[in-house]
Order: structure tokens, then sequence, then C-alpha cells
């Protein structure tokens, strides 16, 4: 529902590079830094760390900074618990970032906080990834009752229409 908050991970910003260049979807890059000039579109500082060096996120994570959330206590144990609960989610092996329990643990605190604020109770946080498995970033997102959708799904969401 428009009015929804969306916690991006890595994947789908790497999808919007791809299939959307800005060069040909200006308005949809415009409409997603809307999204993060009003805090509805934000990502844990782990997503940050893992776009840093490509050569057109990093720059855009430095001009978009706010939607990167530095993880607090709260945040941290929230990941602790998302990995204790669903091991696969950490990614045994990777070297360097795993921004995955961080995305769910913040989708988690959001959501919390959202249903104990006076904001219609309908608003919600949503994890946005192009992931897919029951052993990925979605089926953790299923094991903790998150929303998980694709960024085609969040265009849709936001009634985005492109002519």
């Amino acid at each position: 529902m428009p009015g929804d908050k969306y916690c991006v991970d890595a994947s789908s910003l790497i999808k919007m590079k791809q299939d959307y260049p800005r060069k040909v979807f200006p308005t949809l890059w415009e409409k997603m830094e809307e999204l993060v000039r009003v805090g509805r579109l934000i990502a844990p500082d782990e997503v940050q760390k893992e776009i840093e060096k490509d050569d057109l996120w990093g720059p855009w994570a430095k001009q978009n900074k706010k939607m990167f959330k530095r993880p607090d206590q709260d945040q941290i144990n929230a990941a602790k618990d998302v990995v204790t609960r669903f091991p696969s989610i950490a990614k045994p092996g990777k070297f360097g970032p795993a921004a995955d329990p961080f995305v769910v643990g913040l989708v988690r605190l959001e959501n919390k906080r959202l249903s104990d604020s006076l904001l219609d109770s309908r608003t919600r946080c949503a994890v946005v990834t192009e992931e897919r498995g029951p052993s990925r970033l979605p089926g953790a997102c299923a094991q903790h009752k998150v929303t998980c959708i694709t960024l085609v799904d969040l265009f849709q969401t936001e009634a985005w229409v492109f002519r």
C-alpha cells in the first residue's frame, strides 16, 4: 500500500542498475530517491558496505546516505536472532559484509515501531529483494513473518506507471 516503508537488499539495487539504467528510466530513479528523501526507503549499513565499491552505487549511496541505518544494539540483537532462528542466512564462508540478517532484523524493528505508533496500523515495512528460494532471504522473511517483495512489486505497490 502506498505509504509503506521498504528495506532494500543489495540484490534489488544491482537489478535496478542492470535492468533499469538511469539514462533510460530517469523518472524511476527520481521516484526511488524521493522514497529515500521522505524516509520510506531504508537499508542497514551492511547493504551500503556490499555496494560501496560499485561505480554507480558507491557514489549514489554517499548522496543518499540518509537511507542507511547504522546498527544500534537493538538492530544487532535482531540480526543475531535472525541468524539463530535461520542460520543459512548468515552465508557461511562468504567473505565480506553479510547484510541479509540485518535487513530482516531492521524490518522487524521497523514493523514493531510502526505498530507501536499512532500511524495507520496497516502501514508496514517490507523487504525488497531479488533473491529467491526458501534457504535465502525470502525464507528468513517467511520464518520471521516479514513481507518480502521484489523491485517490480514495489513499483506496483506504489502504483508507479511509466509512459
